[in-house]
């Protein structure tokens, strides 16, 4: 069987990416709007702050049981159920701004994020005659252009209402379910009979491939945590219009596409030096930001070049999950992993924010927990369970 290459594409590539980018766009909207329903309907910051972190939480909740999920469903199931309740979210949302109403839409946010990139990125895995990086990050650049779009169709749409922005928001999930349920059924994984006899193995997410996939995770998650939380606080500390530090964003968010859709050049310097290059790269670039956030070209240089190292990660992370166990390990390997990533998206800004009690600015803190969450994934070898 011949390996396809990354523009040969056929009808499942096409329901597939199509279901990618849809489920992104809604949540690239559903990411911008939500405060901002939020704020209209008059809640505290503090309010808002939470509304996001009960969307963080159960993301991570949910990777946490994806491993038992995926040995009982197909991932074509999870999918579907993910934009499903991604259109509820939305849908709620769009009709009622009351208490219950955003805590249930933020759970239902939060774990189809999990099901949905979880059970796609195993999907595109086995489903195509790629070589699994080559899988990734075509989807990883797909879901960032989603990401990109998202944001600009819910500045537009939001401008006149922020009901109709999030309806629209609901449809582009709603579009992706009929795609999603005609994707390619794989089955669940098969479990090998237990040996009464043989050694009991580590968990999956103990194992030495697995950790090093999720550690790369981590740095990626930190990455994008940090550049959703302190790094427009830092940009706008120093200056720098709020428009100004959107259009940097976008610059870091560029970047990482880039880093995703050469991952698979990168990666034929070895697995422990691509892996290290592309954090070292994250890591350095977001020290350097901290320094140079007066200065509006140093600062855009290092998001650029901080995204493309994270965008490497993020292509690296379930390719590597994915080669360094057997085939009947695949699936759970590949939400362990993604469940490294769910923490240090959570627990990043955390940190940050303890250490900003002790330390004397944003920046330090910024600077600290990058090169503590850096330091594992340099050090620690990818191996095969």
């Amino acid at each position: 069987m011949t390996e396809r290459g990354a523009f040969s594409w056929d009808k499942q590539d096409w329901l597939s990416e199509g279901s990618i980018f849809l489920f992104s766009v809604s949540v690239g909207m559903a990411t911008v709007l939500v405060p901002l329903v939020a704020d209209d309907a008059g809640y505290s910051l503090a309010a808002i702050g939470f509304f996001v972190a009960v969307s963080a939480v159960f993301q991570l909740l949910a990777r946490m049981g994806m491993g038992v999920l995926i040995d009982r469903f197909a991932t074509k199931t999870l999918i579907v159920v993910a934009l499903v309740m991604m259109l509820v979210s939305c849908a709620m949302l769009a009709t009622s701004s009351v208490l219950w109403v955003f805590l249930v839409s933020q759970v239902l946010h939060g774990a189809a994020r999990a099901y949905f990139f979880t059970g796609s990125q195993i999907h595109v895995v086995r489903n195509t005659n790629r070589k699994p990086v080559k899988s990734v990050a075509l989807m990883n650049v797909t879901n960032g252009a989603g990401m990109l779009a998202g944001p600009i169709l819910a500045g537009v749409i939001g401008e006149f209402s922020l009901q109709a922005a999030m309806w629209v928001a609901a449809i582009a999930a709603g579009i992706g379910v009929p795609a999603s349920m005609v994707l390619a059924h794989h089955a669940p994984f098969p479990r090998p009979p237990l040996d009464p006899d043989a050694e009991p193995e580590r968990p999956v997410w103990m194992r030495p491939g697995v950790v090093a996939a999720g550690l790369m995770g981590v740095t990626a998650g930190t990455w994008r945590g940090i550049l959703s939380s302190y790094v427009p606080v830092l940009l706008t500390a120093a200056g720098h219009s709020l428009a100004l530090t959107g259009i940097l964003g976008t610059v870091a968010n560029l970047a990482a596409l880039i880093g995703s859709s050469v991952a698979h050049q990168v990666r034929r310097l070895g697995v422990r030096r691509s892996a290290v290059t592309a954090t070292m790269i994250t890591v350095v670039s977001l020290v350097m930001l901290t320094f140079v956030t007066q200065s509006i070209w140093l600062a855009a240089t290092f998001l650029f070049l901080s995204g493309i190292g994270a965008g490497l990660l993020q292509t690296f992370q379930p390719t590597l999950a994915a080669e360094a166990v057997g085939p009947e390990d695949q699936g759970r390997s590949i939400a362990a992993a993604g469940t490294y990533r769910a923490a240090a998206l959570l627990l990043a800004p955390m940190g940050i924010g303890a250490l900003v009690l002790i330390l004397p600015s944003a920046g330090l803190a910024t600077a600290v927990i990058a090169v503590l969450v850096g330091l594992p994934s340099v050090l620690v070898r990818p191996g095969r369970s």
